[in-house]
């Protein structure tokens, strides 16, 4: 059993350690790969969050190995995942509104995918995805791991060429 001392000193590395990234969110160095905005606390510009690629590659990096509906067999993607990405934010809201470079669109319900790791995919068996291969941000959910996702209604919300995030 943790004790309650250690448990405070755990508690505060990880208070500080997101403060340390939400007082110090900083200006895109590259193009910018995604933005955010909405019902956010923390902003690099503009009332939104402007992502280049290596500022989402400075999130915690995740993989999932998953077969999706648009791919052949099991395949390896990487990158970081959605609620890190909604923590770095700080996001405020209740739904995502996801669209992607050529328009469209999909709202996200965060209660209804709660406890899932959502994958901001960037990498597919350690490429980069290009726009021409659903990146460079695909929105991937585990079907593979939880098949209680693999529905239609879920396979709508897997936006790819994700651009932009509305927190509402």
């Amino acid at each position: 059993m943790v004790s309650a001392r250690v448990l405070t000193v755990m508690i505060g590395w990880l208070v500080l350690g997101s403060l340390a990234w939400a007082a110090a969110l900083p200006e895109p160095q590259g193009p910018p790969l995604l933005i955010v905005g909405g019902r956010i606390s923390q902003f690099n510009g503009d009332g939104v969050v402007r992502f280049d690629r290596a500022m989402l590659d400075s999130l915690p990096q995740h993989a999932m190995t998953t077969t999706t509906p648009w791919t052949e067999g099991r395949q390896r993607f990487e990158g970081p995942l959605l609620a890190d990405l909604l923590a770095a934010v700080g996001s405020q809201g209740q739904e995502l509104l996801l669209r992607a470079l050529n328009d469209y669109f999909a709202v996200v319900d965060l209660e209804e995918v709660a406890g899932y790791p959502l994958l901001l995919a960037m990498r597919v068996n350690g490429s980069t995805l290009s726009v021409r291969d659903k990146g460079p941000i695909w929105l991937l959910y585990p079907m593979s791991e939880f098949p209680e996702l693999d529905t239609p209604y879920h396979r709508a919300d897997m936006v790819w060429q994700l651009a932009r995030i509305e927190v509402r």
